[in-house]
């Protein structure tokens, strides 16, 4: 279904139209903020050097059976997951009147 010129258009009396315009242009502007706010982070990140006792190190596997059981139980997801549950709650008990 084609749109027509009328619905793509705003009449200058019509204020949801003109509310909608900005609200989607603060909604731009708060992505382009954080986009940078992102993006400087990285290049910080990016500009810490590889420290030298980093650089020569090997590669560690698991041994095949030890990996296999830890394939079959779902280790990485369940780390995970234990992992994300103690962050939030070390998080949670900093917020004053919750913990």
């Amino acid at each position: 279904m084609a749109e027509t010129e009328s619905e793509n258009t705003c009449n200058w009396y019509d204020p949801s139209c003109a509310l909608g315009w900005i609200r989607d242009e603060l909604q731009a502007f708060g992505v382009w903020l954080w986009d940078s706010i992102l993006s400087g982070l990285v290049a910080v990140f990016e500009a810490i050097p590889v420290p030298d006792f980093l650089e020569n190190i090997g590669t560690h596997s698991l041994p095949p059976h030890i990996a296999w059981a830890a394939s079959a139980f779902h280790l990485d997801i369940g780390i995970a997951i234990v992992v994300s549950a103690y962050t939030a709650r070390f998080l949670l008990r900093r917020i004053p009147g919750i913990g």
